[in-house]
């Protein structure tokens, strides 16, 4: 089994999102649920934002864009997330939604004809069904202190990855109150319950 870690704050290795995240990778090493790891840092290795030129090509027919180097960054970031059995993704909360890497990264993955397509039926449908995620969140505040339905990150997670990619088995971690005063992450404790 392998695992493809996506790493998307900007704190560094201070990131509560990175320590959550990394936290889950161990446990799943431990568990010998996954055997090799692959990291894609945003930070260090920049996601390109949409732009004309590259939507374009994002909605041509896949055979037509065949060597294409506008697409060599998508590409890559598809045959690592379609390699991967289990995918683990860490994102601070940045203004109630997921980090600003971590949406291009979502941008530049999700593709007519590469991860969905329509059936005879109309329908939508991913194609990239049977993958597991885990999701880490952090945030200074928590969610207990939101107004009700205020809920933007693991929902739009599963959402997209559900409707473009076809995968329905997420599990969400969260580490709150970060912002707190003599704040103390206890990680282990949040993955207690994972599978």
């Amino acid at each position: 089994m392998r695992a493809l870690h996506i790493i998307s704050s900007p704190r560094g290795k201070q990131s509560y999102s990175r320590g959550l995240s990394s936290a889950i990778v161990e446990r799943l090493l431990e568990r010998n649920i996954v055997k090799t790891v692959v990291e894609r840092n945003l930070i260090e290795n920049v996601t390109p934002h949409l732009d004309e030129v590259l939507v374009k090509e994002f909605y041509k027919i896949p055979e037509k864009t065949d060597s294409n180097p506008i697409l060599s960054y998508a590409d890559s970031i598809f045959c690592e997330i379609k390699e991967a059995d289990v995918i683990v993704i860490g994102t601070p909360m940045h203004n109630l939604g997921v980090s600003a890497p971590l949406k291009a990264w979502i941008d530049q993955l999700v593709r007519f004809g590469i991860t969905y397509g329509y059936g005879n039926d109309g329908k939508r449908y991913g194609y990239l069904k049977g993958k597991k995620v885990y999701l880490a969140i952090a945030s200074g505040g928590r969610s207990a202190d939101w107004p009700e339905n205020f809920e933007f990150i693991a929902s739009y997670i599963k959402a997209v990855f559900n409707a473009y990619l076809g995968i329905t088995d997420i599990y969400t971690f969260r580490i709150e109150g970060t912002a707190s005063n003599n704040f103390e992450a206890n990680y282990e404790e949040i993955i207690k319950s994972l599978k």
